[in-house]
């Protein structure tokens, strides 16, 4: 069973979210039964370049975590600067 986490990702503080700026994407990388789905709402969708907000889905919790850190470092967001990260429950 897969696990969907969502997360707003803010603009350093002080500045807009560079990926905001981009079209909404959603990316399925899920392959051999196991489940990697990126979905990434920018401001055509949230109506705001103050964040985006990236909803992944995995096989588990913590894959979803690793699954954010690894985007945030060298990633979708591996071109902007990040300030405050927020799970949205």
């Amino acid at each position: 069973m897969a696990v969907t986490r969502t997360w707003k990702v803010y603009g350093v503080e002080g500045h807009r979210q560079r990926e905001s700026f981009c079209d909404s994407q959603k990316y399925d990388f899920s392959e051999n039964g196991k489940v990697r789905i990126l979905e990434i709402l920018n401001s055509d969708q949230t109506g705001t370049n103050d964040y985006s907000i990236v909803r992944i889905t995995r096989q588990t919790a913590e894959e979803c975590q690793e699954e954010l850190d690894g985007q945030l470092s060298d990633g979708i967001f591996g071109n902007s600067r990040f300030g405050k990260i927020e799970e949205i429950i």
